[in-house]
């Protein structure tokens, strides 16, 4: 009782000494509020993103399902054989979904088309950070789902039924979707009668017979459009053998765990059945060898993350931490100053019995108190600018998408928010609470007088300000600078002259195989027409991710998987002349399609690593693709051996650092173009031809739905580039928080230093010291912290590289520019928030002073 009355003594009393230095309160609570919401934004979004749950009813009992291969990678999707079995065969579980997405051309749906184009509406697109969808079709975003995925889940339709209550036969006899709630307003303006309606999904008639709650995303992050059965897949995909063929890993699959079975149990369980399972495989299949299972707790995310998506994330939780360091030690820096001002005060209460542990105590009440009501201001503002920037990033998205983040706070966020307010309050406080106690002690002693400790703590302090806040600038500064490497590196290839058309025909039984062919030979044939067209080939442009790997064989042995990995990629011959990429060595293919004989070329990369320091040309290698991911009915390089009779320069693919720029150039077959994308080499404006390219595909035949877009829009798209691209944004973002809170720190500082020193000016001024004398005696107090600072800073920013590099390209990792750059900004700042302060010092009256002191 006696401490808790204590307790509320320390916090009334330092209530009214916040109050009575308001100056103070607001400058400190602005500094740890500003260094509380970084860390709470992070969070917040950390969970909005990365650590959601799964939208269902008790969530805590799903879990995600994968299995860890022989290789040791994990694979988080599943054939729809093999969701039967385990849905069927599991007893940990009281129920197991499955859920693909899929894109549906939509017809007959009537209401108001509002979908934004890609490349007009969002500014996603306008940034050319998302690809344009097809200009001549409307799309639906599906996603298609086990008829038991709702009441595994616990969410029942807002109207009408879901897919369980109608049963197998009667969803076959009248093909049945859901449609989402976002979607029906959006579409239909939240028409009642929309329930009933027929709409066509790649041309199969569909009855709507149900409506899914307001943000109901499920097993994702975004709503979609509609809800298709699993069951009725071959409706909308009619040569598709996806509920058969064991090998086509087409669902994502989770389940729900019974009350009372652990984790661990059920994934023995799990891992015995897919051990037996994969007798049913065939045997080039991964899944045919030793698996095992492995169930994470239910989440959108697979379990494993991209590698670069990791390191992201860790930079941006290392920096947050640092901006409130930044922030605690502005707030210390603060409470030394004043502590000062306190020097009677603190030592009249030891005259009167305090202890020095009551002091110290007292004061680091203060401090907690302070981080308490920065907390306070930090979590209502932060949550209020995540939900206008979850709105505009919802309005930047494309049309199809309908992104849902939560950023409501719950007891976690409040949690997470309350304990780092309360270390940050201890963290600035300590310190000089232990030096405010200690100066009193040696004032009631030895009489009033200055501290040297103090002195060189508060230097301390604002040389620490300055080491982290410029790492965190030279760190930001060296991502802008990769990202404009990334945009303006040489990609070895002319991508803003190439137009790559990737073609999707109806699914319909007339658009067979040599259909196709024909129509794509028209088109080609158009397109070479039009004016301001160069040259037309077919095959994957280089940043398309239809890269493939094989192990390539050098001694005329099969290839496997002890011998070396190489990219391939099949392309016709006049490939190269097409992106304008030269030949290094040798001759391109000279008969299209290649069909003259085993020839291909060779990237220089792929040259160095095969024959390295030797010439290839005339060599033979055979490629090889087991154990390598390729889609069903894939073409493949297996078989006889190539002759290599070129090679071509290197190029830059999906991955900006040239990790795969070792390619193997084969020779695409006539009888497959149909398969690979169309590129069109253009000499006048992009957009015009565009727009013509598509005039021509409706001419052709208004049924094909295509794609457009230019090699170096599709750079932008690339994961690496977005990763990139996002680290930057975020690094510069957190390193001005930095600078603007070591600024904050400096000025702050100084000013306390020019009020506490105004006797010290005024005697000065008055035996005969010149104004210039006392302008440099003010700016002396920064020189020395703010150097240390400087030269801390760049060790740390140093190693901070070091961390970065995975995400860096085009610079070295100690660029000369950054850390020169960012040095000489973070140097003139400094000077200016010294010298704003120590102007003050300059216009003291001395006779007024000393009257006063």
């Amino acid at each position: 009782m006696m401490l808790f009355e204590t307790v509320l003594q320390d916090l009334r009393y330092g209530a009214r000494a916040l109050v009575r230095n308001a100056g103070f309160t607001a400058v400190s609570v602005f500094a740890l509020a500003l260094g509380i919401g970084v860390n709470t934004t992070v969070f917040t979004a950390y969970k909005a993103f990365i650590a959601r749950p799964l939208d269902a009813h008790d969530a805590g009992s799903m879990v995600n399902f994968a299995l860890r291969l022989q290789s040791g990678a994990n694979d988080a999707t599943f054939s729809y054989p093999d969701y039967e079995a385990y849905r069927d065969q599991l007893h940990s579980f009281s129920g197991v979904i499955a859920v693909s997405l899929d894109q549906l051309k939509l017809t007959g749906a009537g209401g108001i088309v509002s979908q934004r184009s890609t490349q007009s509406g969002s500014l996603m697109g306008r940034l050319g950070l998302v690809r344009p969808g097809a200009s001549n079709a409307e799309f639906a975003s599906t996603f298609v789902v086990s008829e038991n995925y709702f009441s595994v889940l616990g969410v029942p339709a807002l109207r009408g039924r879901t897919f369980e209550s109608i049963g197998p036969s009667d969803l076959v006899a009248s093909p049945s979707v859901l449609i989402s709630e976002n979607y029906w307003q959006r579409r239909f303006g939240g028409d009642a009668a929309v329930v009933g309606k027929t709409i066509r999904l790649n041309g199969a008639a569909f009855s709507i017979v149900g409506i899914t709650p307001h943000n109901f995303v499920g097993t994702s992050i975004a709503v979609p459009d509609f809800w298709l059965p699993l069951r009725l897949s071959r409706s909308v995909h009619p040569e598709s053998q996806r509920l058969r063929d064991r090998e086509d890993l087409c669902c994502r699959v989770f389940g729900r765990l019974k009350p009372g079975v652990s984790l661990s149990a059920a994934q023995a369980e799990t891992t015995l059945l897919a051990s037996h399972l994969r007798t049913q495989h065939e045997p080039h299949s991964d899944l045919s060898k030793d698996v095992t299972a492995y169930l994470s707790p239910g989440s959108p995310l697979p379990g494993q993350m991209n590698a670069n998506l990791r390191l992201t994330i860790l930079i941006i939780m290392v920096a947050v931490g640092m901006v409130l360091v930044i922030a605690c030690a502005n707030a210390a820096s603060l409470q030394l100053a004043r502590a000062t001002t306190r020097q009677q005060e603190l030592g009249m209460r030891i005259s009167l019995g305090a202890s020095r542990s009551r002091l110290i105590r007292q004061l680091l009440t203060e401090s907690a108190l302070l981080g308490f009501i920065a907390g306070c201001i930090a979590l209502p503002v932060t949550w209020v600018l995540l939900r206008l920037a979850v709105t505009e990033a919802a309005g930047a998205l494309p049309g199809e998408w309908t992104l849902v983040l939560n950023v409501n706070p719950d007891l976690e966020i409040f949690a997470y928010v309350f304990a780092i307010s309360v270390v940050a309050g201890i963290l600035f406080g300590l310190a000089p609470a232990i030096e405010s106690s200690r100066s009193a002690l040696f004032s009631v002693v030895r009489g009033t007088g200055g501290s040297p400790i103090r002195s060189w703590l508060r230097h301390l302090l604002i040389a620490a300000q300055v080491a982290v806040s410029l790492a965190l600038m030279i760190a930001g500064s060296m991502l802008i600078r990769s990202a404009i490497h990334a945009v303006r590196m040489d990609t070895g290839y002319d991508g803003d002259r190439v137009i790559e058309l990737s073609l999707q025909f109806p699914e319909e039984s007339k658009y067979a195989a040599d259909h196709q062919a024909l129509l794509v030979r028209e088109l080609r044939t158009r397109l070479a027409a039009l004016p301001g067209v160069t040259a037309i080939t077919s095959g994957h442009a280089p940043d398309d991710n239809g890269g493939r790997k094989a192990a390539a064989s050098l001694d005329g042995q099969p290839p496997s998987t002890r011998n070396m990995n190489v990219y391939y990629t099949w392309v016709q011959a006049n490939y190269f002349r097409t992106l304008g990429v030269p030949m290094k060595m040798g001759r391109g293919f000279e008969v299209e399609g290649g069909s003259a004989g085993q020839s291909v070329i060779l990237s220089e990369s792929a040259a160095r690593r095969l024959w390295p320091g030797q010439n290839p040309i005339g060599r033979s290698l055979r490629l090889g693709t087991d154990g390598q991911f390729h889609n069903k009915g894939e073409l493949l390089p297996d078989g006889p051996a190539w002759q290599v009779i070129g090679v071509a320069r290197d190029d830059r693919g999906a991955a900006l650092d040239g990790s795969d720029s070792a390619q193997v150039y084969v020779p695409l077959p006539l009888d497959r173009l149909q398969d690979y994308p169309i590129l069109v080499r253009v000499r006048s404006d992009q957009m015009l031809m565009m727009r013509a390219i598509e005039q021509s595909i409706s001419e052709v035949d208004p049924d094909l739905v295509a794609s457009v877009s230019t090699l170096q829009e599709m750079l932008r798209q690339t994961d690496a580039f977005l990763i990139d691209s996002l680290s930057a944004a975020i690094a510069s973002a957190i390193s001005l928080f930095g600078l603007l809170l070591a600024s904050m720190g400096i000025y702050s500082t100084i000013s306390y230093v020019v009020v506490l020193r105004t006797r010290e000016v005024g005697i000065r001024m008055a035996i005969g010291a010149q104004k210039r004398d006392i302008l440099l005696l003010m700016m002396r107090e920064t020189v020395r912290p703010v150097t240390a600072g400087l030269l801390v800073g760049m060790i740390l920013a140093a190693g901070a590289s070091q961390l970065v590099r995975g995400v860096l390209y085009g610079l070295s990792t100690v660029d000369a520019v950054s850390f020169a750059g960012a040095s000489v900004l973070f140097v003139a700042i400094a000077v200016i928030a010294t010298w704003l302060p120590s102007r003050r010092a300059v216009r003291i009256d001395p006779v007024v002073t000393l009257r006063y002191q």
